[in-house]
């Protein structure tokens, strides 16, 4: 029922505060685990130079398989000055606030999604999945397919897949965090519509969305 959903929403959020707040921040093993799979992520990386922090961890759950685990990292000095109007507001709140997740998602900064699977998933099919992007053109989203598929191949459990964007048009897909890019696009509907896979109002990870808002107390 809508109360059951709402109400196992609400415990979810406070889990992953409390694993949030409890993970120590930044330092060799400082980790941030995400609830229903168990997969931790570190809580700062640099990629292409620059050093990204963590703001949340969430999980894909499709058919009630948990797929994979995401980790949203950002560029934390720019963020924090597209962040500030939300000072102070409560974390209920915040996961809530469709104007944080614009916040974040139109500002300029680096931001990267890490995908960790949980399970094996098949290129086509997590090709379709990510290239199903509204918005987008059907030339990208083709192209986006077919580099998923030609150049990264099946995943396995424990493999990555990263989504990297550079101001509001660039996104690139990498392979692992930290690997090279498999295939880069200067294309805003493609960036714009991969972001808002995760951020939107109809994100896949509605539990990422819950992790981030604590992620943003802590900055």
């Amino acid at each position: 029922t809508r109360k059951e959903s709402s109400a196992a929403s609400d415990v979810y959020k406070r889990q992953a505060y409390r694993l949030y707040r409890a993970q120590p921040a930044g330092g060799s093993g400082g980790a941030a685990v995400e609830p229903a799979t168990g997969i931790a992520f570190p809580r700062t990386l640099r990629t292409d130079g620059k050093a990204l922090t963590l703001l949340g961890v969430g999980v894909r759950t499709k058919f009630v398989v948990n797929v994979y685990a995401a980790a949203f990292y950002a560029d934390a000095g720019l963020s924090r000055a597209a962040l500030a109007p939300f000072k102070g507001v409560p974390v209920s709140k915040l996961a809530s606030e469709p104007r944080l997740f614009a916040a974040l998602s139109e500002s300029p900064t680096t931001k990267q999604v890490v995908l960790t699977f949980a399970r094996a998933v098949g290129a086509q099919k997590i090709a379709e999945a990510l290239s199903a992007v509204p918005g987008a053109s059907a030339k990208a989203r083709a192209e986006l397919e077919a580099c998923i598929v030609s150049k990264r191949g099946d995943l396995r459990r424990g493999d990555q897949l990263v989504l990297n964007w550079r101001g509001r048009d660039g996104v690139s897909v990498r392979d692992g965090a930290g690997g090279a890019a498999l295939c880069a696009f200067r294309d805003r509907s493609l960036a714009a519509g991969l972001l808002a896979m995760y951020l939107g109002g109809e994100a896949v990870s509605p539990k990422l969305k819950a992790s981030i808002a604590a992620g943003v107390l802590e900055l």
